[in-house]
């Protein structure tokens, strides 16, 4: 399908679906009426752009309703004025249903982009919904656009009507399929009974969107295989009522999850039944998420992919999380170097407050108290807050935020994007550091072997990946050399940050797992 050019086109044509070989694509066909007429508008504003035309026609169907035709018929008694108020109403009522078809068939590429956006968001259901489905949703959602865009704000020269439709296109479908199917699901389950009813597929994509690290998906599917093989309760209990397991069953759970991984060759301690329940608890989590109307954080599409998408989709998505990625880097680079600091710390490493005013109490005497850090922390948080907003709305000026919710999504996500952005500054560091080491020959990672869910599925015992030093040889060493690094990097003096120590291990570990997915040797 290709993609509309001019204004000509995208105010005369409709998406249409078209049957070959029992194979579905989408076509554009055009309207000979509405092509006949947005051509003689064009030539009296040939400078115009799509915008400009789309609040126009907008501007038309808001002058102009039903209802305010029939009142006018109503109030008029004198049988001459009537006539001409039906003349006048006539006129008006065609020029309105030729502004509702040209704005409808403006907005087809965004009824094509949320059918699509919510394919994904759905792919547990998609052998119920097709995308053709989705598409014949979003086209319910566009009619009458002037319901649609009924809260758009014409006066707001920096919005934009496009962008505005796709958002509440795509709130209309997933409300609708939410009460067709999801709500049901997500009420009739309780929180066992939801974990045995996912698939395997389901649980590995659950886990995926909720951006979990990919080698604990691995190990958390195990866990979740494992409760499917011990959890056997009774019949007559109901799949959807299971209760929480008991205490002896989380301990057998348990049990076997260590004997896998021993027999898959998986460098992981042994886990007790309290951190089983706590793995169960993230994948319940997940499920639910997975299975209800949330809506995924904008890095999350990354882990998706639909084989139908056009490469022109797939450059608007990747432009779409670099202009955000940009923003963010460019707001971190302004702050001061303390903000930085504090970041890095807090969202980068995981610090708690205390720790990091143990950690900068030498370099600023000023954050010696955790009360001071957690001052200091919310005054730059609302700073930025402010800016992100300001700068994202010129990126994406469909944005609008009416009330305190909307405010606080925003932060939720400026939060999740400096996080990424922070463990990205850190992981850096270990970059710089393990590539002087592998160049001096004192690391060296040889070929890697399969995944850890390769080799679950395939019930491998033994790993094909090694490493000239061991994993906590190699771990301890990196510590060592991270947090030297850091201390320079932050101009913190020397051991300011031993404090955090079992953080910097924990990063380095995860790190590890990331980069070179490393095993010992057999």
């Amino acid at each position: 399908m290709k993609k509309r050019e001019g204004i000509i086109q995208q105010f005369s044509s409709f998406l249409s679906l078209r049957n070959d070989h029992k194979n579905f694509n989408f076509v554009w066909q055009v309207d000979v009426d509405l092509e006949r007429h947005i051509s003689s508008l064009t030539q009296l504003e040939p400078d115009a752009k799509e915008e400009y035309w789309a609040r126009y026609f907008l501007k038309i169907l808001r002058e102009v309703s039903q209802e305010e035709l029939l009142k006018i018929c109503s109030q008029t008694e004198d049988k001459q004025k009537l006539r001409f108020s039906r003349s006048s109403a006539e006129k008006r009522s065609k020029s309105s249903s030729r502004a509702e078809r040209h704005l409808s068939a403006y907005l087809q590429e965004a009824c094509l982009w949320a059918a699509r956006k919510s394919y994904q968001r759905f792919k547990f259901i998609q052998h119920k919904y097709p995308l053709e489905e989705y598409f014949q949703i979003a086209n319910y959602a566009i009619f009458p656009p002037a319901k649609l865009l009924k809260n758009f704000n014409l006066n707001y020269s920096q919005s934009n009507i496009e962008g505005y439709a796709k958002t509440s296109i795509i709130r209309f479908i997933s409300n609708t399929i939410y009460q067709k199917d999801l709500e049901g699901k997500r009420e009739k389950f309780s929180n066992y009974g939801l974990l045995k009813d996912l698939t395997k597929k389901e649980m590995q994509e659950a886990l995926t969107i909720k951006g979990t690290n990919q080698n604990h998906v691995s190990l958390y599917c195990l866990t979740w295989q494992c409760l499917e093989e011990i959890y056997q309760p009774n019949q007559r209990q109901g799949s959807r009522s299971l209760e929480t397991p008991s205490a002896e069953c989380f301990q057998a759970i348990a049990s076997l999850y260590n004997e896998r991984c021993n027999q898959l060759g998986f460098m992981e301690a042994p886990v007790s039944k309290d951190r089983i329940q706590e793995i169960l608890e993230i994948c319940i989590q997940a499920a639910r998420d997975y299975r209800t109307k949330s809506f995924l954080p904008l890095e999350n599409y990354e882990n998706l992919t639909d084989s139908r998408y056009t490469a022109l989709d797939n450059l608007v998505q990747e432009e779409e999380w670099q202009q955000v990625s940009s923003l963010v880097s460019n707001l971190f680079s302004a702050i001061s170097e303390t903000n930085q600091i504090m970041l890095i710390l807090c969202l980068g490493l995981n610090l708690t407050q205390s720790e990091m005013a143990v950690a900068l109490k030498k370099k600023y005497p000023e954050l010696q108290k955790q009360y001071q850090v957690a001052r200091q922390l919310a005054r730059y948080n609302k700073i930025l807050l402010k800016d992100f907003i300001k700068e994202s709305q010129k990126i994406y000026p469909e944005i609008c935020l009416n009330e305190d919710k909307d405010i606080e999504i925003i932060k939720e996500s400026l939060d999740e994007c400096l996080q990424l952005h922070c463990q990205k500054i850190c992981k850096s560091v270990l970059d710089k550091i393990t590539q002087e080491w592998q160049v001096e020959g004192k690391i060296g990672v040889l070929g890697l072997g399969l995944t850890d869910q390769e080799k679950i599925d395939k019930k491998l015992v033994h790993s094909t990946s090694k490493v000239y030093l061991s994993r906590n040889e190699v771990n301890e060493n990196l510590r060592e050399a991270f947090m030297y690094q850091l201390e320079i990097d932050m101009g913190l003096p020397k051991n300011s940050l031993v404090v955090a120590s079992n953080k910097l291990a924990n990063f380095v570990d995860e790190w590890l797992k990331d980069k070179f997915l490393i095993r010992t040797r057999n």
